[in-house]
């Protein structure tokens, strides 16, 4: 029996100085493939072959040191100094705002005062030719714009061109040696990669914050400095605050990826960025052109909701709809009609409101583009030749009112004598007056001072015609679609019966 055990603790005592041996000479000859994996990695970079931050994952520094190496040079601190007019009477421009020049006493000259109100935000060399780029609202309205740079270096710049419509401008400085930041591509994005935005928020020069891309393509924000027409935003955590407008959001690689432009004031850790793509088209066109020329359909679209489709008995959200069309536009010339839903835009099937202004932006002007439109549930093919788009749009939101309890509504005709004091845009209709407190009106969105041009599919020329419909539709449960004009604008809301 010892005999026994003693071969066995021999046995066992070959096999482990097998193993031992096995080991020591797979390490040697370079069999084993983590040690090939490292050798690999380990000569590309000594090589040159993998750069950058990568680079430094091998060494157990942060990869992002780095970036910021690189990166800081080209960003810019872009002080800037605006003139405004106040009233000595603080309460006289809120009036002002409010009714005009009907408020307190209409606004002597003399009461007014002129001051320096001073700005500071970032922006980043892009060229080395001097040019920089930052936010519209950033320069909007400057006397004067001065650039800083890390290394201490000052300059006066001039503005080459601003586009209120993306929130983009691009500012020259003339200088010797400047740094500039490559481009990258933020198409590519993916939601989770590395996102690292660069400026001078609060003051703070050189801040470097680190987050993800938290989402892509957000829209429909109102951020401060007023909200651009075309909104494809980035939406990250890194941390952005005032200041850091007009500076970069980069990549790992070091890449411009999104121009940082709006801070959420009721949210903590989430902040936008204008997509480099976007912003480097829109800043190309600035320099060549000193404007951005897009193309112009005339339209005002808006998204389909549920109601909206069950209203309209569409079967589906798909598409936008059109909720007025301007006169003598390419709109009005092609035939499209308020109501018209378009699914199709030169060869682009249409998700959105703001995929379908981006598509129509993109359009050369003079260009002949088919518009697939939906109208009563029949699909059709309209031609539309497309303008430039203007530069400015009226867009003011006017007093308006009406009586006739309906879902929550109290309408008037327009010879109202509690109308008198009001100028109103529209026609024909009829006009609210009162919203009640959670009725099916206010949930659809209808305000004081909007005027009901249609409802269903009848128009309202009247009262008359107002109360008929009322009439009509009693006991209806199915949403209904309602054409409302609000200032010199319509669209459609749907009042959904409770």
């Amino acid at each position: 029996m010892g005999r026994s055990l003693g071969w066995i603790a021999s046995g066992i005592t070959l096999v482990a100085v097998g193993l031992i041996l096995g080991v020591v000479i797979t390490a040697s000859t370079g069999f084993a493939p983590v040690s090939s994996a490292q050798e690999e990695f380990s000569s590309r970079v000594s090589s040159g072959t993998v750069t950058g931050s990568y680079a430094q994952l091998s060494t157990g520094r942060s990869p992002f040191s780095a970036v910021a190496e690189e990166v800081l040079p080209a960003v810019v601190s872009v002080d800037t100094k605006r003139t405004v007019r106040r009233s000595a009477d603080p309460f006289n421009d809120m009036f002002r705002d409010l009714f005009g020049d009907r408020g307190r006493g209409g606004g002597d000259e003399r009461e007014y005062r002129e001051y320096e109100v001073p700005g500071s935000a970032s922006g980043f060399i892009f060229d080395e030719a001097g040019y920089i780029m930052t936010n519209n609202h950033v320069v909007m309205g400057a006397n004067e714009i001065e650039i800083t740079l890390t290394d201490g270096r000052e300059f006066v710049a001039t503005v080459v061109g601003q586009d209120p419509n993306t929130d983009i401008a691009v500012i020259k400085i003339n200088g010797h040696d400047l740094p500039s930041l490559r481009l990258g591509d933020s198409d590519d994005l993916r939601v989770g990669d590395w996102a690292i935005a660069v400026g001078n928020p609060l003051d703070l020069e050189g801040t470097v914050t680190v987050g993800v891309i938290s989402a892509k393509g957000r829209a429909d924000l109102n951020i401060r400095g007023g909200a651009p027409l075309y909104q494809d935003f980035i939406q990250t955590d890194a941390s952005i605050n005032f200041g850091n407008s007009g500076g970069p959001l980069v990549n790992i690689e070091g890449e411009v990826i999104g121009v940082n432009s709006a801070v959420n004031a009721q949210a903590d850790g989430i902040g936008f960025a204008i997509p480099i793509n976007l912003a480097r088209d829109v800043a190309n066109a600035l320099i060549s052109d000193g404007k951005v020329v897009r193309g112009y359909l005339g339209v005002r679209p808006q998204e389909i909701t549920r109601e909206l489709a069950e209203a309209n008995d569409l079967g589906d959200t798909e598409g936008i709809m059109i909720a007025s069309v301007e006169r003598d536009t390419p709109a009005d010339k092609a035939g499209i009609k308020a109501g018209d839903v378009i699914t199709g835009f030169d060869g682009a099937s249409i998700t959105s409101v703001t995929h379908f202004r981006r598509v129509v932006a993109g359009v050369t002007p003079g260009e002949e583009v088919e518009v697939r439109i939906v109208r009563d549930g029949k699909a059709k093919v309209l031609t539309a030749v497309l303008e430039e788009r203007p530069d400015t749009f009226a867009a003011e939101e006017p007093e308006e009112e009406d009586e006739t309890r309906w879902f929550g509504l109290d309408v008037v005709e327009f010879d109202d004598p509690m109308l008198d004091d009001i100028d109103i845009v529209a026609d024909e209709g009829v006009f609210v007056i009162d919203v009640e407190s959670g009725s099916p009106a206010e949930d659809a969105d209808i305000a004081p001072g909007d005027v009901i041009k249609r409802v269903g599919d009848r128009s309202v020329e009247d009262l008359d015609d107002y109360r008929d419909i009322m009439r009509a539709l009693e006991g209806r449960e199915k949403a209904i679609a309602v054409m409302i004009q609000r200032g010199e604008y319509t669209h459609f809301v749907a009042i959904k019966p409770k």
